[in-house]
């Protein structure tokens, strides 16, 4: 008001600094502190203020009725949309906190929390909880009985450590940062997800979770949140999923592996292109007629002067990152070109590969497959098919009509890996197979004599259905002899050869069979 005074009266523009103290009660103290504000302000400005001070003229009542009426009215309107609009940041900043599912505080929550922790604490440990089969609870069931599990698990969870320390991601992840180690914290939390693992009735229905748990210590130094969090994401990843309620500590080693696969899988993606995956062949020895019956053919990468990655590192990888239909198609391409190279070399034998599940559904794939080998010309029955047991259902009804419809065509069907799987006695009987491979496992144990009849019943039960048997992994003359006796069609391994290059198995069959016209 001294200000205006100064300035001439209310006739001058410098009147409408007033709004400032105004906004700032209306900001700091909301709808009430804007009207309280403008009150003050419009009668300071009113009945004792002049028009004019140099001339001694007062205002005109009615202006500043009509003035203070309109700052009271904008102070206390803008008051209140300053405090709603705050309100409303607090609700979305909270609601960015929040799992919208399970209504506790969320990963971005705990990155909060854990920059708090790390400039405030010298250690503390951070323990993930992972729900490995809830979505497959929830697909086939019911999204509301997932969601009442998840929030009986973060109660019981709650009742245990409060609920500061705890976070979720997703349907499937909790979190729990906690003090250092001690027994009673492990106790609690093994008590807790024994229970959820154990079965768990609901509405009539009967759930077994599959838990695991990863544990990270942090024990000071410059970390981030995110990096502890991947730290103890990178800790539950060990081990088997369908394995349950097992603690898995974060180590070092593991952070050097996963570089390791993001390198790897880098690379991969260029390997065909620079020429630097190729196909090995191991020979399959008919041991009825003592004979070369077929190859099967196998992935290999060379590297360079890059450390050696075996087909079983770099297949998994190129599974995840959707690379593994192309080094299918690449092994295809290879054999495809082999046989006809050999046949015009008068060699005559079975070529198998491997094929994934995802490849033999993917009707493109197929379809690209069986065009390449009508234009090349070769013999569809030289052409083995081989599929994983323990990748088979019998409930996929459109893989096992695709596998028919192979038959029917006259291809040839393989079940690898045969014993290792969980549809072993069903793969014989309803399973589309012309071959059966027995794993190396029951192989290297075959000495033993309840593994021998076992292995014995299953070749009798195969030839009965008119079907083929080959032993995987032979070694030693002691396996093939045994093998011999209970009747095996053919084997497979070190013993006769390693898997070969395409000029190596060409010496090998002359060898083979020079040694034979000998006798």
């Amino acid at each position: 008001g001294l200000f205006v005074y100064l300035t001439g009266g209310t006739k001058s523009a410098y009147l409408q600094f007033i709004n400032i103290p105004i906004i700032i009660s209306a900001f700091f103290w909301g709808a009430k502190g804007g009207f309280i504000s403008a009150m003050i302000a419009g009668i300071i400005l009113g009945p004792f203020m002049p028009l004019n001070v140099s001339l001694g003229i007062m205002q005109n009542t009615h202006n500043w009725l009509i003035r203070g009426a309109i700052l009271i009215l904008t102070g206390t309107i803008m008051g209140y949309y300053i405090k709603k609009t705050e309100e409303l940041n607090r609700e979305a900043r909270m609601r960015t906190l929040t799992n919208p599912i399970t209504g506790i505080n969320n990963v971005n929550k705990l990155y909060d929390d854990l920059e708090s922790r790390i400039k405030t604490e010298g250690n503390f440990r951070v323990t993930l909880i992972k729900l490995t089969n809830i979505s497959e609870i929830e697909r086939y069931v019911n999204h509301n009985y997932v969601k009442d599990i998840l929030i009986g698990l973060i109660k019981e969870l709650e009742h245990g450590y409060g609920s500061e320390g705890i976070y979720s991601s997703g349907l499937d992840e909790i979190i729990l940062v906690t003090p250092p180690e001690c027994l009673e914290q492990k106790n609690t939390i093994e008590y807790i997800v024994k229970k959820y693992y154990d079965p768990i009735p609901i509405e009539g229905y009967t759930f077994k979770l599959k838990l695991k748990l990863g544990v990270y210590d942090y024990a000071g130094g410059i970390e981030t949140p995110i990096d502890i969090y991947n730290r103890v994401r990178m800790a539950y990843e060990q081990g088997e999923e369908k394995v349950s309620g097992i603690y898995y500590y974060y180590d070092k080693r593991l952070e050097v592996k996963r570089r390791q696969m993001y390198e790897i899988a880098g690379s991969l993606l260029n390997s065909i292109k620079n020429g630097e995956l190729y196909v090995v062949y191991q020979p399959k020895i008919n041991i009825i007629d003592n004979s070369i019956s077929g190859v099967e053919a196998l992935i290999r990468w060379d590297r360079g002067e890059d450390t050696p990655i075996g087909p079983d590192v770099f297949i998994r990888v190129a599974e995840e990152i959707g690379f593994v239909g192309e080094i299918t198609k690449f092994v295809l391409n290879a054999i495809i070109n082999q046989m006809v190279e050999w046949q015009d070399k008068g060699i005559h034998i079975n070529y198998a590969m491997n094929i994934t599940v995802d490849e033999l559904l993917d009707d493109s794939f197929i379809s690209w497959a069986k065009k390449m080998i009508d234009n090349k010309g070769v013999d569809r029955e030289n052409i083995e098919i081989e599929i994983t047991e323990r990748v088979v259902s019998h409930d996929n009804e459109k893989l096992l009509q695709i596998l028919q419809e192979l038959q029917e065509e006259n291809y040839k069907v393989s079940i690898d890996d045969f014993g290792t799987g969980y549809n072993s006695l069903m793969s014989i009987g309803e399973i589309p197979f012309d071959l059966l491979k027995i794993d190396k496992y029951f192989i290297d144990r075959i000495h033993r004599l309840e593994i021998r009849e076992l292995v014995a019943s299953i070749i009798e039960f195969t030839h009965r259905v008119g079907k083929t048997v080959v032993a995987e992994g032979v070694e030693t003359e002691e396996q093939l002899n045994i093998l011999k006796e209970i009747k095996c069609d053919s084997v497979q391994g070190y013993y006769f050869s390693k898997p070969l290059l395409p000029h190596q198995f060409e010496k090998f069959h002359r060898d083979f069979y020079d040694m034979i016209d000998m006798k």
